[in-house]
């Protein structure tokens, strides 16, 4: 080869070796030459862009659980009872985990962990994973509007037509402060809201009460909530009777409402009377097949068996009976269910207990503060310790001789005869 030509050659070849990834065949399906890469990943890795790399984390999910937005899908906790204690939070005797994920709402509005209270009644939905973290916790006032009576001796009050029996525990909170009042300074006209457990036939026990307006700064409009179930209705009339209370409404909102069904009456207060603007059903709390339940509320006896919350229950021979037996399910009996969900709204019972106290129900006692040990100084006897014997030696005391002493002889002396 001419020598002008293998140098040409020579410049050419390394031409070649410098272009970057002269050397790479192109990927057909659109990734990086070389790195096993797709064009949404990231080279070697294998993660995509709405995951974690090695967790199998889809967006909005929770790391190991399996969890999609918006359902547990069998694999969480269902719990509905009011909170017994904070830190985080107890429901039912069990420990619930708030972390930075989880979600709040009050009465269907987007909330904070400010605005859960002592003896707010919650529907809490966890992972049933680890240490019971909550995904979701929701507040639901039983109801909300002016106070018409109070019996402070009975500790009882009545809004709308529902007559409500507070916990002896129980004081009055004050909206936007630490403040607390005892129940004997609620008075009629006051707008509070109050949380509850349905006791059936419009009586309500109180799980807490907060004062939003006292009666005589209550703004001209106020805000009527009320939940229960439907007990009448007549369409043609525009009347709907939800527990005990009786309230005039559009009759185009009665259509899809059946008797019996568990709704939420929205409205407000406005020269003195209440104005329904919204009649709903109420969400069902047990929807995901599979879910573990644990449920504190009264029982009420519905056309096809027993219910608490809205919630059917399932029992069978399997079911455990504790301060009681299956003879002692009666409506209006405050009970705690342990059980599975086997359809929408429909629990399977594995346990009831009877004659529960909804503030510490299953709660466990509180740490005590751990004292310093008591430690015990050992007894030390002391060595019996023998005295030698010492001999004393016998000394001879020298006999001294007293000293002769001189005898004075002292001068006889005449006493001179004194004449006057």
């Amino acid at each position: 080869m001419p020598k002008a030509l293998r140098r040409w050659s020579l410049v050419l070849a390394l031409v070649l070796v410098a272009l970057p990834g002269a050397w790479a065949l192109p990927d057909p399906a659109g990734g990086v030459g070389g790195s096993g890469a797709t064009p949404d990943g990231i080279g070697g890795t294998g993660i995509h862009p709405g995951g974690i790399g090695g967790t199998g984390i889809h967006p909005g999910g929770i790391g190991g659980t399996g969890i999609q937005p918006g359902g547990i899908g069998g694999t969480g906790i269902t719990a509905l009872g009011v909170i017994q204690r904070f830190g985080s939070i107890y429901v039912n005797g069990q420990e619930y985990a708030l972390s930075p994920q989880t979600r709040y709402s009050v009465d269907g509005t987007a909330g904070t962990a400010k605005d859960l209270h002592l003896g707010d009644r919650v529907t809490v939905q966890a992972a049933a994973d680890g240490g019971a973290v909550a995904r979701t916790v929701r507040v639901d006032h039983a109801v909300i509007g002016r106070v018409t009576e109070v019996d402070a001796a009975k500790r009882q009050f009545t809004i709308l037509g529902e007559t409500l029996q507070a916990d002896e525990r129980i004081s009055i909170a004050v909206r936007d402060s630490d403040q607390s009042l005892p129940f004997k300074a609620l008075q009629a006209g006051d707008i509070v809201s109050v949380s509850g457990l349905n006791r059936g036939s419009g009586y309500w026990l109180a799980t807490a009460i907060t004062r939003l307006y006292p009666a005589d700064a209550a703004p001209a409009r106020v805000p009527l909530l009320l939940r229960g179930q439907v007990s009448a209705l007549d369409p043609g009339q525009d009347t709907l009777a939800v527990g005990a209370t009786r309230l005039r409404v559009n009759g185009a909102l009665l259509q899809p409402l059946r008797v019996g069904q568990s709704v939420v009456v929205r409205g407000t207060y406005a020269d003195g009377r209440a104005r329904v603007e919204s009649v709903t059903p109420a969400a069902l709390a047990a929807q995901d097949v599979g879910n573990r339940v644990s449920l504190v509320g009264y029982l009420d006896r519905g056309d096809n068996g027993w219910t608490s919350d809205g919630m059917a229950l399932d029992r069978n021979a399997r079911t455990l009976y504790r301060n009681g037996d299956a003879a002692d399910m009666r409506a209006g009996s405050l009970v705690a269910i342990r059980g599975e969900v086997k359809a929408p709204g429909v629990v399977a019972v594995e346990s009831v207990t009877f004659r529960v106290n909804p503030m510490d129900f299953d709660l466990p006692a509180l740490p005590q503060p751990q004292l310093r040990p008591e430690i015990g100084r050992p007894e030390i006897e002391a060595p019996e310790i023998e005295r030698p014997e010492v001999e004393r030696p016998e000394v001879e005391r020298p006999e001294i001789a007293s000293p002769e002493v001189p005898q004075v002889v002292r001068p006889q002396m005449e006493r001179p005869d004194v004449t006057d």
